[in-house]
């Protein structure tokens, strides 16, 4: 009784988890003036950030994790669902942090920088997708055990998903010049460049 408890439970989460991600996507595409959608006004804002690298020092490497609020709401829906369920807490304990969020971590070190344009942007971001494809197809039989998918092609489909909407959120959110905190070029001026 309780495993199936806990199998709903870890269903239930995947469920929220994934609709967290949708939300966050959603409310930073409607009120958020960051989203480029052209290579052509990204173009604008990658000279941008050049003349703002002559101007400023890179600063210290800072990591928010993987950024948009995932890895803190990732780790508020574990807390919570941890408080309902000795066998969840046990099950996920090892699980404080998102677990691709080693992926991210690398990721924000190139944005940090902001080296390449267009194509080394593109590049980092395809390679976020794919690390977090391949941390599905590693972990496969765990990702199964743990959310009560019924095979591992499911457990890769459910990485696969998150992968996109991970890729769809830093291809429109992460140009620079943005004055974010996850902006490609942050470590220069805060992500806030200056016009030519």
């Amino acid at each position: 009784m309780q495993q199936r408890f806990v199998r709903i439970l870890s269903k239930r989460w995947i469920q929220v988890s994934l609709g967290i991600l949708l939300v966050l996507l959603v409310v930073y595409l409607l009120f958020f003036r960051s989203v480029t959608l052209t290579p052509q006004a990204e173009k604008q804002l990658m000279e941008q950030l050049e003349v703002t690298k002559d101007s400023y020092q890179l600063a210290p490497f800072e990591s928010d994790g993987c950024s948009g609020g995932i890895s803190k709401n990732w780790n508020t829906v574990v807390e919570n669902y941890a408080k309902l369920s000795d066998s969840f807490s046990e099950e996920y304990v090892d699980l404080n942090a998102v677990p691709f969020e080693s992926a991210c971590i690398k990721h924000d070190r190139f944005y940090h920088a902001g080296v390449g344009g267009y194509a080394g942007r593109l590049e980092v971001d395809n390679q976020l997708r794919m690390e977090i494809i391949q941390y599905g197809i590693d972990n496969a039989t765990v990702i199964q055990q743990r959310t009560g998918l019924a095979t591992q092609e499911q457990a890769i489909r459910l990485y696969e998903l998150i992968a996109e909407a991970v890729y769809t959120g830093v291809r429109l959110g992460g140009a620079p010049c943005t004055e974010e905190t996850y902006a490609w070029g942050y470590g220069y001026n805060r992500g806030s460049c200056i016009k030519e």
